[in-house]
């Protein structure tokens, strides 16, 4: 397969995760992807292509790895959920090489409007909103699963524009009629610790949108290292978003914490768990037991949250920690199932449970195991008005 270039993880490397031959890091690998589970599940958990960065952008169109990719995700037989706001599947050689097996894929198109003339100014360069939607309609045709992702929400970007005064529902209702099971969504935060480029970004977006967000975030008195809008400023936005989506036939994923409990699955990317070959992801996390709660009135504990692979895990592998006693220790003693436990138990920091979801679990009483459970409670709306964020 060749050796990979700079900025491609090696297909070799990802083979040897696939086929079970690459050693300890790789059974950890196969162990959070459930392929133990393949025999009762028929497929492993997916993987994910891009978040952080752009899987289907001007470098894949010059280097072509993403389609030896999808080779070896065929081989393998292993579900790939795609997140892009790349135009590649308006070409014939991509949506061919989806064709080969559309059911391993799920391509989730990133778009925060359909007005087209704001994308260009928010993000220079990027194909626009029309053009993403066409993709998703090609490779809907084909039979291939493609989402929206509506994220993040922006204040003056994605409810409203001077073209589009419901902007939020126009993009729904478009990427609906271009055959879009679910949407995932979330409203946008700031960091908490502005860097000089990220003052530089969020400075033009205000003076795009004419509206203060970085004074108006800096309000709420976060100081996590993202700063999250108290729930009572964005209950407008994000009821109407799920709402335009549920009349749309769209499954809900929610990713902002504040309102996990408008969503359908607990899987932040709408994928329900009895999707066929898509549906073996992860229950063992904070979203989906908040969400069973929700509907099924019951408790939360620890061990509803602590996946089995996180007991294997050190924790360093997962966090980076600077040079010290406290950093020795933890590379050597401690695992990501350790620091889950101090995070859930710890209820008077800003990301506990408590705190991070901003009351919708509660804490209740302590387990035989000095843990912390909790149940839920909702957050209830207050329909507020101005100067909160509402939908015209």
């Amino acid at each position: 397969m060749g050796a990979a270039r700079p900025g491609q993880t090696s297909l070799k490397k990802i083979e040897s995760i696939f086929s079970g031959k690459g050693g300890k890091d790789a059974a950890l690998f196969r162990m959070g992807l459930k392929y133990h589970d393949r025999n009762k599940e028929g497929y492993p958990c997916p993987v994910q292509l891009g978040g952080l960065c752009d899987p289907l952008d001007n470098i894949e169109r010059n280097q072509g790895w993403f389609l030896k990719f999808v080779d070896l995700a065929i081989k393998y037989e292993q579900p790939v959920r795609i997140s892009t706001k790349g135009n590649l599947f308006l070409e014939e050689e991509y949506l061919r090489k989806m064709e080969e097996r559309p059911d391993l894929f799920w391509v989730a198109f990133s778009t925060i409007s359909p007005d087209d003339k704001m994308l260009a100014l928010i993000e220079p360069g990027t194909p626009s909103a029309t053009e993403r939607i066409q993709c998703m309609a090609n490779l809907s045709s084909i039979g291939v699963k493609c989402s929206l992702r509506f994220r993040p929400l922006i204040p003056g970007v994605s409810d409203a524009t001077p073209d589009y005064p419901e902007a939020y529902r126009t993009l729904i209702e478009d990427a609906a009629r271009a055959g879009a099971c679910a949407i995932s969504t979330e409203v946008a935060f700031v960091p908490g610790a502005m860097t000089r480029s990220a003052r530089v970004k969020w400075a033009k977006i205000e003076k795009i949108t004419n509206i203060p967000l970085t004074a108006i975030y800096k309000s709420f008195g976060s100081t996590q290292s993202c700063t999250r809008p108290s729930y009572l400023w964005t209950e407008g936005i994000m009821h109407a978003v799920v709402d335009a989506a549920h009349q749309n036939r769209l499954t809900v994923g929610i990713s902002d914490p504040v309102w996990k409990q408008l969503g359908d699955t607990g899987c932040c990317c709408g994928i329900l768990p009895d999707d066929k070959v898509f549906g073996n992801w992860q229950r063992a996390s904070a979203t989906n037991r908040l969400l069973e709660a929700k509907h099924y009135g019951r408790e939360i504990s620890l061990e509803d949250i602590t996946p089995e692979w996180s007991h294997h895990i050190p924790d360093d592998k997962l966090v980076c920690y600077n040079a010290g006693p406290d950093a020795l220790f933890a590379r050597r003693h401690s695992t990501w199932a350790d620091r889950l436990r101090s995070i859930w138990n710890d209820v008077g920091k800003e990301r506990s449970p408590a705190n991070y979801f901003q009351g919708a679990i509660v804490p209740v009483r302590v387990d035989e195991n000095k843990n912390v459970v909790y149940r839920y409670q909702g957050l209830t709306r207050a329909h507020k008005p101005a100067p909160y964020w509402t939908v015209r």
